[in-house]
């Protein structure tokens, strides 16, 4: 019996349905955080943190990260032919990652509230470095 040659493994369809799904979670997350940033600096009242953890927001990130954790394990499945090592290792990487993440970026958000834009800008932090300094090397100085 000849196999079918124009099916696609189950496996795939995971990996690229998971990944493209995490991608519109964190444009969700990205989103919803910009919003959140936009209701701070937009408030009256001055307050020295931003409010990160709504629920909503957690959902995002949770379901973001799931969907992350999956596309890793079943990416790893792929070449790994046991599933649950292939899942275990997916945890391994994604879920310190994700906590690391969280955490990083409640220090950004209090350090935006408390010190502004230009704490967390970092063309501020290396002037002489800018990026508007920078000549252009493909353009010769008989054209310019």
């Amino acid at each position: 019996m000849m196999p079918e040659l124009n099916v696609v493994s189950p496996i795939y369809i995971v990996v690229v349905a998971s990944t493209v799904l995490a991608v519109l979670w964190g444009i969700i997350f990205k989103d919803m955080l910009e919003y959140r940033v936009s209701l701070w600096s937009d408030s009256s009242q001055p307050t020295t943190s931003i409010n990160y953890k709504t629920p909503n927001l957690i959902i995002a990130y949770l379901g973001m990260t799931l969907l992350i954790l999956v596309s890793v394990s079943s990416s790893l499945a792929v070449f790994i032919g046991v599933y649950w090592i292939a899942v275990v290792m997916g945890l391994v990487v994604v879920i310190p990652t994700a906590l690391l993440i969280w955490f990083q970026l409640g220090s950004m958000l209090n350090l935006l509230a408390t010190k502004g834009y230009g704490a967390i800008d970092i063309d501020t932090l290396f002037p002489e470095q800018s990026s508007e300094k920078i000549p252009n090397p493909t353009v010769s100085k008989s054209e310019s």
